[in-house]
């Protein structure tokens, strides 16, 4: 009789760390308190946490920050936000690491002053905080940004190297949007083979089209990672003056790919549902290098509109493999290989995106194990299929949790099973 064994090696990673010390910050700055987080930044060491005391009635601190030291910026009170209001500028240095956990930002940006220096990268984590009105912006060289947990209304997320992961991103006109996007994942000055993940996000889209329009929800122009794109719900609504023929929408916007075969990138499992732009895009390969390898599956695109649409455009460029895609619209310039369901009947709830009973797409995916769902049965089409399902990421809460596990899909007999888990802790 065989025996199967197993050495599992879990790895762990909390974006809390050991501090060197804790300062705090009150309005009055009582109790050896700060009575601003600036002066609490300017007292403070690498390696030091700054805890800051909610005004009440939720007030904010009115000040323009700038964090150049290793902190952490959170709140003492389990459940509630600390407030602010301006915008937060972020000065790198090698292996810099700030993390700001559980902010409300009334109106302000999260920004970097420039390209970090070569070396072990700048990383920012900013997680389970609220953007009311302001965009994160790392359109720069050598960090790693960690966007986790976070409600940005009006804003964006622009970044060359890090994460995406489980927020909710909203917007009513493209001027609240960098390049029009909801997410910009860029070129980064260091090339590596790593692999950035974009999973679990909400993208809504509130308004209705009245003028000559640009929307591209997840833009994806880095030709130095590759990418993994996956349970994003996409979702437009409203309507579309079609006396502007130059609307255009994309849930899904490839520029660019890394041009190597040492990787694959993954478009898999995502919901993209539109109803007002004249041209209406699900997944669009712009451009697509020679040697770069996309695996389209699992997508569940409904596209209503009044002008042209299209499920999946590709290009002739490298290798496009889209199996198991469901629509109600065809594909252009890019060939079905017999999986791909494009009069789908699959229907969604558009408030939470989940799939209306009766529909094809239900078990209607990748018939292959490892792209199960949760319940091990055969994948459902969309945001919530597969393992990385949208309900593992909302609704987002104030507590601490692992939100990120990374673990192969199978695993040979007596091999090694490595679990990568990504957490924070308020």
């Amino acid at each position: 009789m065989k025996k199967l064994f197993f050495v599992l090696i879990v790895f762990s990673l909390s974006f809390g760390q050991i501090f060197s010390a804790d300062l705090c910050v009150n309005e009055s700055g009582s109790g050896g308190c700060y009575a601003s987080i600036a002066a609490a930044l300017a007292a403070a060491n690498d390696g030091d946490r700054i805890i800051i005391q909610p005004k009440a009635g939720g007030v904010p601190y009115v000040e323009n920050i700038t964090i150049n030291k290793s902190v952490q910026l959170l709140s003492n009170t389990e459940g509630t936000f600390w407030v602010m209001q301006g915008d937060i500028t972020i000065t790198p240095a090698v292996g810099r690491k700030i993390s700001i956990l559980h902010m409300r930002n009334i109106v302000g940006n999260i920004s970097a002053a420039s390209n970090s220096p070569a070396g072990t990268r700048c990383e920012v984590n900013i997680m389970n905080c609220k953007l009311d009105d302001g965009n994160i912006n790392f359109n720069y060289d050598n960090f790693n940004v960690n966007i986790v947990s976070n409600v940005i209304e009006d804003g964006s997320v622009v970044l060359r190297f890090g994460n995406v992961i489980g927020n909710e991103i909203n917007a009513n006109n493209t001027s609240d949007l960098t390049s029009s996007a909801f997410i910009l994942l860029n070129s980064d000055g260091i090339s590596t083979n790593d692999t950035l993940y974009i999973v679990g996000n909400k993208i809504r889209y509130l308004s209705s089209i009245t003028g000559s329009e640009t929307i591209r929800c997840i833009y994806l122009s880095s030709s130095s990672h590759f990418f993994y794109v996956a349970n994003n719900l996409i979702v437009t609504t409203g309507t579309s003056n079609t006396t502007y023929s130059s609307n255009y929408f994309s849930g899904i916007f490839v520029n660019t790919a890394k041009n190597s075969s040492l990787g694959q990138n993954f478009i898999l499992n995502n919901t993209i549902y539109s109803s007002n732009p004249y041209y209406v895009y699900g997944i669009y390969f712009y451009g697509h290098a020679a040697n770069a390898y996309t695996n389209v599956l699992n997508n569940l695109i409904i596209l209503i509109s009044n002008g042209y649409n299209s499920s999946i455009i590709g290009n002739s460029s490298g290798i496009i493999a889209a199996s198991y895609n469901y629509s109600n619209v065809g594909f252009s310039s890019l060939s079905n290989n017999g999986t791909n369901n494009l009069t789908s009947n699959t229907t969604i709830n558009t408030a939470t995106g989940t799939l209306n009973t009766g529909s094809d797409g239900i078990n209607g995916g990748y018939p292959d194990p490892v792209y199960y769902d949760l319940d091990l049965t055969v994948n459902d089409v969309g945001a919530y299929g597969g393992s990385y399902s949208l309900n593992n990421f909302h609704p987002i809460t104030g507590s601490a949790r692992v939100y990120f596990v990374k673990a192969p899909r199978t695993v040979l007999q007596s091999g090694t099973l490595n679990i990568r888990a990504e957490s924070f802790d308020r």
